[in-house]
């Protein structure tokens, strides 16, 4: 048995040799072809490509390395040491942050970024953020490799390690199709720049959203002659103009937000358009109009009179501008009149939305909020004014009520321990001024009372982790914004902490992020008290699924990373431990502030 065994051991080491050998042969032979191609002057796929998304205009490439997409290692080094025009690349250590990040830097600065994942691993490591960005809107362009078609060695960039049979899938945009606009995979150089700027085109058109690119590597390692591919202009690929609505449609949306008597406007992702905010503030009032915002955006001042509750079964009118969800349990009369402006007004991206709207308009909500503004002066008649001046009393009535129900909840908060969450608003709401931007998830800080236009980025739909990544991404969009995000301890975690801090420290893009820690999965605990409670085995259990002590300690795994890290239960720490956190962020370092919680509500 034993000399069996060694025989055997050696007939195995000899094998892998020889397949050792041809590997490494076939491996110095591409590489010669490869080499030979750039000392002839041909040029390569991935050079026209990564010209092309420099064309396009975009000016980060988030890179998740792989076996598939090393080549643009080298054309961004390339481009960068000739001077010619190129993307920075920007090295991130998870996928899921590498989305979030060009989510962040492509809604601040309205242009598509690049993503590079690998193959189909990198695919599905990006996860969450998959469906954050579609339900978002967000536009961005997310490039992966794909396993090559080739294993003979019959073309450049042929299979060359056994990873290459193993990650090979029979539809690799299959994985993430239900959350993308447009997906493509280019099949040969010769259209290359077709395809980038296609997805340029798709990605940045009303209503935005992700594109995403499968790359054979025998395409971007293809060498080809100068003269022989098309390089196409961004100028003849531009984005559709996005639609005003019908005149018509909004005109009968006038008459009826004019002649109703208690009307509602329900808003929640106008505000990506910032130049929205200020039309429709003008429209609120103008017509004393109560407006209930859901800020995943600035879509309203925090302290507007204007603002309500919605209280839907009084209304007889309800104005919905690019919400997904307008209401979920209390829902407005059967005679009420439901009105909404979205550039989906169907909301096909939902399969069964199923909320009714008499006048859906297909618009941008931008574009169609100043023509409703100036259509509703031809119905305003002596006897509406008298209605709106009513209403605007009672709104401001309702307001100051709203207020000091907000300074003596605050009040109480000041002395609470553990932190309430109130309190950690406030102290945030007095560091934030004109020039900060904020991002949360599910967390206690929200839209400040300085908080202009466009500086608001919350999380959109039911994917955690999203708020880090994407601050760091609008960081690098806007160095001189002063960037705090916040997320709850599990949101922390799926933020990949490491990974966020270890690329901002790296690229220079310092935010501070608010751990806002009550030990749990407070949404899930949630839903078990709904359905049993304390009563519940798993009540009994100490609720075992949701329940997250011994709490990571993030102020350390902050310092690990080479940020400043502080921990707070004390209220009366908060104030100054958040101005220590900001000092260095101002000074160039991130930082992680982990505040005990208890939960609200």
């Amino acid at each position: 048995m034993r000399r069996s065994g060694t025989l055997n051991r050696r007939a195995f080491l000899k094998t892998t040799a020889a397949a050792g050998a041809i590997a490494a042969s076939q491996m110095a032979a591409a590489a010669g072809a490869e080499s030979g191609a750039a000392e002839s002057g041909k040029e390569e796929g991935h050079e026209l490509i990564l010209e092309s998304i420099a064309a396009a205009g975009a000016k980060k490439v988030f890179y998740c390395g792989g076996t598939d997409n090393f080549y643009f290692m080298e054309s961004v080094a390339k481009f960068k040491a000739l001077g010619r025009p190129c993307p920075d690349l920007v090295t991130v250590m998870h996928e899921s942050d590498a989305l979030y990040m060009n989510m962040g830097y492509a809604q601040w600065s309205g242009k598509p970024q690049v993503t590079f994942l690998h193959v189909d691993s990198g695919t599905i490591n990006a996860g969450a953020a998959w469906p954050e960005a579609w339900h978002a809107n967000a536009g961005i362009v997310v490039m992966a490799g794909r396993t090559p078609w080739t294993s003979r060695n019959e073309l450049p960039g042929a299979r060359s390690f056994p990873v290459h049979w193993e990650q090979e899938v029979y539809d690799q945009a299959a994985i993430v199709r239900q959350y993308t606009k447009w997906d493509y995979e280019v099949k040969t150089v010769e259209n290359a720049s077709l395809v980038v700027q296609s997805a340029f085109r798709i990605a940045a058109s009303e209503p935005c959203g992700p594109a995403y690119l499968t790359l054979p590597r025998e395409v971007v390692a293809a060498q080809f002659e100068g003269g022989r591919v098309a390089r196409l202009r961004p100028e003849d690929f531009m984005p559709a103009v996005s639609a005003q609505g019908d005149a018509a449609a909004l005109r009968e949306a006038a008459k009826r937000l004019v002649q109703a008597d208690n009307p509602l406007i329900l808003v929640k992702s106008m505000g990506r358009h910032p130049e929205a905010v200020a039309t429709l503030v003008g429209l609120a009032e103008k017509l004393a109009v109560a407006v209930n915002s859901t800020d995943t955006f600035m879509n309203f001042p925090k302290n507007h009179w204007a603002r309500a509750e919605s209280r839907l079964a009084e209304r007889d009118l309800i104005l919905i501008i690019d919400h997904d969800i307008p209401w979920v349990k209390e829902a407005p009369a059967p005679t009420a009149t439901v009105i909404s402006l979205d550039a989906d007004p169907m909301r096909l991206k939902q399969p069964l939305w199923g909320f009714p709207v008499h006048i859906p308009i297909t618009c941008d909500s931008s574009k169609a909020l100043p023509l409703l503004l100036d259509m509703t002066e031809e119905f305003v008649t002596a006897r509406r004014r008298k209605v709106i001046e009513g209403r605007r009393e009672k709104l401001r009535a309702d307001w100051r009520l709203a207020e000091a129900a907000a300074r003596a909840e605050v009040a109480a908060a000041r002395t609470a321990y553990p932190l309430s969450p109130a309190w950690v608003r406030e102290c945030v709401n007095q560091v934030s001024d004109e020039d900060t931007v904020l991002l949360w998830e599910i967390a206690a800080i929200r839209q400040g009372d300085r908080t202009p236009p466009g500086h608001v980025f919350s999380q959109y739909a039911a994917n955690l982790g999203n708020a880090w990544p994407r601050g760091i991404g609008i960081k690098m969009a806007a160095p001189d914004k002063t960037v705090i995000a916040s997320g709850g301890d599990g949101a922390t975690i799926f933020s990949n902490p490491e990974a966020a801090l270890w690329t901002s420290r790296k690229y220079g893009a310092p935010i501070l992020y608010i751990v806002n820690n009550n030990n749990k999965y407070a949404a899930v605990e949630d839903n078990l008290a709904a359905y049993g409670g304390a009563a519940s085995y798993a009540g009994r259990a100490g609720f075992n699924g949701s329940d997250l002590t011994p709490s990571p300690d993030f102020a350390m795994i902050a310092k690990a990373m080479g940020a400043h890290g502080e921990k707070v239960t004390e209220p009366d720490k908060l104030p100054a431990a958040l101005r220590r956190c900001l000092e260095a962020v101002k000074g160039g370092q991130s930082a992680v502030l982990d505040t005990v919680i208890v939960r609200e509500g």
